[in-house]
């Protein structure tokens, strides 16, 4: 890796957080460009941030894309999960579920809890069994909206048997970390399933 390119990375992550230096969004950016604009996949990524939410530098969908474009080809599993998430939402292009699914996956197989729990958002229609598995893997690191669908899943059956132990476990977990349906979903689990 370029010194260069890692120290303006640095430098960049620095302005962003305040971290020792005065918090400067726009400084941030500026380093974070020269990182990327050096190939560094990390500094990409982040700036592609930047510019799709407009932090410390012009809001540009196209720039962010072509950002995270330039981290995914490096292998940068968040690269990825943005170019997914700029797939389902279409930001750039009509939504286009199989591309979003393939870029997800990507970062899904990297451990990336977010990533696990949409993948299973956008497989559980037609894939219950194989959403069920990601939703376990997100649910595993915290996610509280993998609790909340894992619980709706046993409610019905979606991917796996259905289960009232199940659903009121993962519904429980989701209502602890005051996942915002999770506690009315729960109260009918325990009215009316059985």
């Amino acid at each position: 890796m370029d010194k260069r390119a890692q120290r303006a990375y640095r430098q960049g992550c620095r302005h962003l957080q305040g971290d020792g230096v005065p918090l400067s969004p726009e400084k941030g950016a500026a380093y974070l460009k020269k990182a990327a604009d050096f190939g560094h996949a990390k500094a990409q990524y982040n700036l592609g941030i930047c510019l799709h939410q407009g932090t410390g530098i012009g809001q540009s969908y196209e720039e962010a894309h072509r950002y995270f474009t330039l981290a995914a080809e490096q292998g940068h599993p968040r690269g990825h999960y943005m170019l997914g998430c700029y797939c389902i939402f279409g930001f750039l292009f009509p939504p286009s579920t199989e591309q979003a699914i393939y870029h997800i996956r990507l970062a899904a197989g990297a451990g990336i809890a977010d990533a696990q729990y949409d993948l299973g958002v956008l497989l559980l229609p037609t894939h219950a069994e194989e959403a069920v598995r990601y939703f376990k893997l997100a649910a595993e690191q915290g996610n509280a909206d993998a609790k909340y669908n894992l619980g709706l899943c046993y409610v019905g059956g979606m991917g796996v048997a259905p289960s009232r132990e199940e659903a009121i476990r993962y519904l429980e977990l989701a209502v602890a970390q005051k996942q915002p349906k999770a506690a009315q979903a729960l109260e009918l689990v325990l009215m009316t399933f059985t």
